[in-house]
């Protein structure tokens, strides 16, 4: 997995490290969709760990956490 960010306002503009919307790239997957834009902002560190800070404002709310027990 490699995980990018991009910036809220121009999704062209991608990074490697930094503060972002989360962008995931499944590099093992060759037969179906490998790559998931995602509206969970996230911080990418420059050694691959990345952490999840929320939601982009206004996004759907979207997980199993969102199942109620």
């Amino acid at each position: 997995m490699k995980m990018l960010v991009r910036k809220e306002d121009d999704p062209l503009e991608v990074q490697l490290t930094g503060e972002g919307l989360l962008n995931i790239i499944d590099l093992a997957n060759r037969d179906s969709c490998s790559f998931v834009a995602t509206d969970d902002l996230a911080k990418v560190y420059s050694d691959g760990s990345f952490e999840v800070l929320g939601r982009m404002d206004n996004s759907d709310l979207r997980g199993c956490s969102l199942l109620s027990v």
